[in-house]
């Protein structure tokens, strides 16, 4: 790109210019015309043709022309991709206003190879990107609504985590009323910190924000300092007291269970402390979760990355090994390792079929940089001893590895002296490999999030590399093993699409991406998919009540479930506790009730959740307390959702029937803290004081008729089906919009 096109394509009458500069990747590289006629007969040109004039003339140009008289179709899908990507945030409106001009050859020296020091990076108009907006909401409702404030952001190397954390920065700073807490930001090396710098005084639009604690320089105002833990773990406590710094940051922070961290991190005591990682777990098995409550506040989904390519895409392709696993032990955790690793290893047949589908996948072993999963050290041993029989050098390496040789096998596997590194439990997480473009998951992982951890292995982006090839060795598995939960984490499809998406061979992966799996494996998956949801749920349940019955919320999080699967059909948590033998079975009253808690699911407003389990728990001990306008009609809303049929009842026996009911009473608390703890956006916002529906929260038509006072106690019930709703008395006017937004029409990142 040239300054001089740019600017006098800008200046022509009638143009408009919007501009990426996001140089990290490359999202827009199409050539395409549109002309608009008045007719409406409108016409496309779509190919690799410039518009100049020996591409329009004697260039030998490839290009398709699509009318829209005989391809609609083609000019719709023309128009609304460009309309998506006209009004996306990251492309900015340019104008040749010095300041423009100036940040656009900034961008262009530095992708050129130019300066990308400090001073070339500061002051440029940054904005979060939206995945980025609602990792910053995720933040906040994790400290107003849940009261964390000790947070572990996971998201995938390149996706901006600093610049989350400055604009977090920004947010607290702006409750503070424009008064900038202390920051300490830690890191492991000068240049990390360096760069973070950069991003804060971009982000704060103040190029003399923050000092530099490293390599002996010293701050002089200890305000806002960027640190590395090795000039902070050993003075930092002997010069400020534990509280001096409210806002503490740690890059990296999978780091923070070394000594070097331990000495410090849990001394501190800020008001917010963030942690930044990609990894959320280490490879020596020391958890850095401790550090922030034992709990990921918000995380970059994967395929939220995928779409926006701050990952390579994948190749996956499910292959049949043959190996039997329906005999072998099985326990919550899943297979038996000893008995998994006596059955692979020695198992020549299957290296065989590895290595066969290794040439049928790629042009050249030679230039494989590849990971192997394995079972155990000793299927490890046997894989790299196999594979190098085989004319595929490889490796074995594992915890019991001499530290020299472990130490060596990424140099020795990025410069292709060795094509595979066969290990066990050592390159699942912590470690990042960039040039890895080959993954072999050469034993069954019944976990998701390991799956995906795996995976991620081979997806960071590197240069040359255009995807990364990950062959799945499947075997005839029990009953139990769980392939519902493993692809929905691949895909980003909730489980009760999945089968639906298999059968159509995953219309909408993201782009670039391919899932495959053989006329065997195939069938064999959708034979598990098709089994009993129930009889699934039921034996999760039991497992996990092993150490005691769980609540809801445990239950979702340890099994990676969703509320919905419980609630399916005539299902509820209650019956599906009686199910599993937990507790007596209820009567069909209490069942059905507690089945239409189910209807409840989609409740997101905390104001709601809050007044019906304080008033039902109080209506339960017979203490009603009088009730305020806005909690008799939440009141209502509960009731009109809840019972279709008959007259709306009065609020306060709405709360005393439901209070009266032990098991209604409780799984409506359970379900509460579950959506509770699921809002991702604070916001209290009700710009009709007398209504209780705040902006940006989800409502039923029928919880909105009584919010708004449509239908009162002790009327019959009757609904709007849709269209315009006026309230001559209040003169308002409720429009009702019917869109298509079942899961079933679209893709996680349409």
């Amino acid at each position: 790109t040239e300054v001089e096109a740019i600017e006098a394509l800008a200046r022509l009458p009638g143009v408009a210019v919007r501009i990426s500069y996001d140089v990290r990747r490359t999202r827009l590289h199409a050539k395409a015309w549109l002309f608009r006629r008045a007719s409406g007969l409108h016409s496309a040109y779509v190919g690799s043709a410039n518009l100049t004039q020996t591409a329009l003339g004697a260039g030998q140009e490839w290009m398709v022309k699509a009318c829209a008289a005989d391809l609609p179709h083609v000019i719709e899908k023309f128009t609304g991709t460009f309309d998506s990507l006209w009004n996306d945030p990251e492309f900015e409106p340019y104008t040749c206003v010095p300041e423009q001009q100036d940040r656009l050859r900034r961008a262009l020296h530095a992708e050129r190879g130019g300066c990308r020091d400090e001073e070339s990076q500061v002051l440029f108009a940054l904005r979060p990107f939206p995945f980025q907006e609602a990792i910053l909401d995720r933040l906040e409702a994790e400290r107003t609504l849940q009261g964390r404030w000790r947070n572990l952001v996971v998201a995938a190397t390149g996706t901006g985590k600093t610049v989350i954390a400055a604009f977090d920065y920004l947010r607290q700073t702006d409750r503070r009323g424009g008064l900038r807490p202390r920051l300490l930001f830690l890191a492991h090396r000068r240049e990390l910190l360096e760069q973070a710098r950069a991003t804060f005084r971009s982000v704060l639009q103040d190029r003399a924000f923050g000092e530099l604690w490293t390599d002996g320089a010293l701050p002089q105002q200890w305000e806002h300092v960027f640190a590395t833990i090795q000039s902070a773990a050993p003075e930092l406590l002997q010069r400020f007291s534990p509280d001096h710094f409210r806002h503490v940051i740690v890059d990296e922070c999978h780091h923070t269970p070394a000594d070097s961290y331990q000495r410090l991190i849990p001394a501190l005591q800020p008001e917010v402390l963030l942690g930044l990682t990609a990894t959320p777990e280490r490879a020596d098995g020391r958890s850095l979760l401790e550090d922030f409550g034992g709990h990921v506040a918000a995380e970059l989904r994967l395929w939220h990355a995928l779409d926006r390519q701050l990952l390579v895409p994948f190749e996956y392709y499910g292959v049949s090994d043959g190996v039997d696993l329906q005999r072998l032990r099985w326990s919550r955790t899943g297979y038996a390792t000893s008995e998994l690793s006596n059955l692979y290893t020695g198992d020549e047949a299957r290296v065989d079929l590895i290595v066969a589908q290794l040439h049928r996948r790629v042009v050249d072993l030679r230039q494989v940089r590849a990971l192997a999963f394995c079972v155990s050290v000793e299927h490890a041993e046997f894989m790299a001893g196999a594979l190098s029989r085989r004319g595929l050098p490889a490796l074995a390496v594992h915890g019991r590895t001499p530290d020299e040789v472990r130490a060596a096998a990424p140099r020795r596997l990025r410069e292709r002296e060795a094509n595979v590194l066969c290990t066990c439990d050592l390159y699942n997480e912590g470690i990042d490999f960039p040039f890895v473009d080959t993954l072999l998951l050469l034993r069954p992982t019944s976990s998701a999030t390991v799956f995906l951890q795996q995976i991620g292995r081979g997806l960071r982006l590197d240069h040359g590399k255009t995807s990364c090839l990950v062959l799945d060795f499947i075997g005839q598995h029990r009953s139990e093993f769980r392939f519902d939960a493993i692809y929905s984490a691949l895909t980003g499809i909730p489980r009760s699409r999945i089968q639906k998406d298999f059968e159509q061979g995953f219309p909408y992966l993201p782009s670039g991406c391919v899932l495959q799996l053989d006329a065997v494996a195939r069938e064999r998956l959708l034979a598990s998919l098709r089994a009993s949801l129930q009889g699934r749920l039921v034996r999760d349940l039991k497992e996990l009540a092993q150490d005691g019955t769980p609540s809801l919320a445990s239950f979702l999080e340890a099994t990676g479930r969703e509320a919905d699967e419980v609630y399916r059909g005539d299902g509820s948590w209650s019956k599906l506790k009686a199910q599993a033998g937990l507790v007596p079975a209820n009567d069909a009253e209490t069942l059905d009730l507690t089945r239409r808690l189910g209807w409840l699911l989609h409740v997101d407003e905390p104001a709601r959740l809050q007044t019906w389990t304080i008033l039902i728990e109080q209506a339960s001990g017979g203490q009603m307390p009088p009730l305020s306008p806005l909690d008799r009609r939440r009141l209502h809303m509960l009731d009109f959702q809840l019972q279709h049929r008959g007259e709306l009842r009065v609020a306060e026996e709405t709360a005393r029937d439901l209070g009266s009911r032990p098991a209604v009473r409780a799984e409506l608390r359970e379900l509460a803290d579950h959506l509770r703890a699921r809002i991702s956006l604070v916001t209290d916002d009700y710009p009709v004081e007398s209504w209780p529906l705040a902006l940006h929260r989800r409502y039923g038509r029928r919880e909105i008729l009584a919010a708004i006072g449509k239908v009162d106690a002790e009327q019959k019930r009757s609904t709007t089906q849709g269209g315009i709703l006026k309230l001559e008395s209040e003169r308002r006017e409720l429009l009702f919009v019917t869109l298509d937004k079942s899961a079933s029409s679209f893709s996680p990142t349409t």
